[in-house]
């Protein structure tokens, strides 16, 4: 399959690498110094199943020169999501599948209204990566976890073929028959998590040892929970509990990747997570206030920062 990856930061540096790694033909899209490495050295991923190097690697900073590909890897910060989706259009033939593997619940729908609904399936992932190097990724989280599905919850041959590459390359992969619920799950604990970590400055397995800590944590997960419910999304009844358990239960020295942008003075996918659950509960009636609250905070903190490098 010819494959592009859209951008090749640390999600798609790694599934990227993974596909490429299985003989598919897939050209990284990226910029800057990460560029000139990938192209010089090839891309290199280290993971906790081992480490590897997609040599040689085709690596452009312009979409428009790739052509049209089967399947493009979206997987920018939510923040950018329209205009990557303009900038792939030179990619997307009559065939081509674009599978989001971005935070939040409303990608499919930004992406859909730019190429077209039936091009698009959702990947929601559990995984930690990041550049570390320019030219390097590095996954080290202890679980890599991936659900793929189309959006009419319809397990088609797509679907199938992208869960059976992923395993090939050691990735839990699975499909799913119940998009969007997958997306929610995961948004239910990543907004509630990242926010308040983010919030405190905190990574979660020292913030969530106190009493209170996790009772603000539970009503966060409570409330999109309830937002869920309101769009008729079929969440399990017991999904703040299971949610909390693995909240609870995150290894020292993990965090969240808006807690890492906040740290390294980077934009933050506020809007897209709870800011998107503030905006989706009043659309519904719904109250929010904890995540509004972590909205109110952190958006102050990404005003500045688009502030910044406007300047």
């Amino acid at each position: 399959m010819k494959i592009a990856i859209m951008a090749t930061g640390g999600i798609g540096g790694f599934f990227g690498g993974v596909l490429a790694q299985n003989g598919n033909d897939v050209t990284f899209i990226a910029r800057g110094e990460h560029l000139r490495a990938i192209r010089a050295n090839g891309l290199q991923v280290k993971t906790i199943r081992g480490d590897f190097v997609c040599k040689p690697a085709i690596a452009t900073d312009n979409p428009a020169e790739v052509g049209a590909v089967d399947w493009i890897i979206l997987s920018v910060k939510t923040y950018d999501t329209e205009s990557a989706a303009r900038a792939i259009l030179p990619m997307v033939g009559a065939e081509t599948t674009v599978v989001t593997f971005q935070n939040g619940v409303e990608s499919v729908e930004q992406i859909a209204a730019v190429i077209g609904k039936e091009k698009v399936i959702a990947a929601p992932v559990q995984i930690e990566t990041a550049i570390v190097a320019p030219g390097v990724i590095a996954q080290t989280s202890p679980f890599r976890n991936v659900i793929v599905g189309e959006m009419d919850g319809k397990i088609s041959p797509r679907v199938e073929w992208l869960v059976e590459q992923l395993k090939r390359g050691g990735v839990d992969a699975s499909a799913s028959d119940a998009m969007p619920a997958p997306l929610w799950a995961k948004f239910l604990f990543l907004a509630s998590y990242s926010g308040l970590t983010t919030l405190a400055r905190t990574e979660g397995a020292t913030l969530f040892k106190s009493r209170d800590a996790q009772e603000t944590l539970r009503a966060a997960m409570q409330e999109i929970a309830d937002v869920a419910r309101a769009y008729g999304v079929k969440l399990p009844a017991d999904i703040v509990e299971q949610r909390m358990k693995f909240a609870l239960n995150v290894p020292p020295g993990m965090t969240s990747s808006m807690h890492k942008d906040l740290l390294k003075g980077n934009r933050l996918e506020i809007d897209a997570l709870n800011g998107a659950v503030v905006r989706l509960g009043a659309a519904k009636n719904i109250p929010t206030p904890v995540n509004r609250t972590i909205a109110v905070a952190l958006k102050a903190q990404d005003e500045q920062v688009k502030a910044k490098a406007k300047s």
